[in-house]
């Protein structure tokens, strides 16, 4: 039986808490880049988001997961991996959503709300597997 420090809804709702500092941290940088440069907003998400997710796993990994403490970069470049491949995909559909919402930066705020819910829940399931995992390392 999980006790309530194991429980994942809890690790949840802190993995949650912190990445609303991430997703605070990607969205000033992304909407800068597209005010002040005027880069694509789905360009501008490819540097923004990396960031963000970058240091959110990295806090994350040991302060949240219980994450184990060998090959961490590792296990960094593997969830950077995975975060460019969904990155990509959030990207091409904030250009996809954007026509639809209209252009600036109201528009471009909008549509990264609506790809940042999924993005969340994937996140913080591939964070906690990698964090967790073996990765070749024998128990006993």
């Amino acid at each position: 039986m999980l006790g309530y420090k194991d429980a994942p809804h809890r690790d949840f709702a802190r993995f949650a808490a912190l990445s609303g500092g991430g997703w605070l941290l990607d969205t000033a940088l992304l909407l800068a880049l597209v005010a002040l440069f005027q880069i694509p907003a789905s360009v501008a998400n490819l540097f923004s988001a990396a960031t963000a997710a970058s240091l959110v796993y990295l806090v994350s990994h040991h302060r949240i997961h219980d994450g184990q403490r060998h090959r961490t970069e590792i296990r960094l470049g593997i969830y950077l991996i995975y975060t460019a491949a969904l990155i990509l995909a959030a990207s091409l559909a904030i250009g996809a959503i954007l026509p639809l919402l209209g252009a600036g930066t109201a528009a471009t705020f909008a549509a990264k709300c609506i790809v940042t819910p999924p993005q969340l829940l994937c996140n913080f399931l591939v964070s906690r597997t990698l964090a967790r995992a073996t990765l070749g390392r024998r128990n006993g």
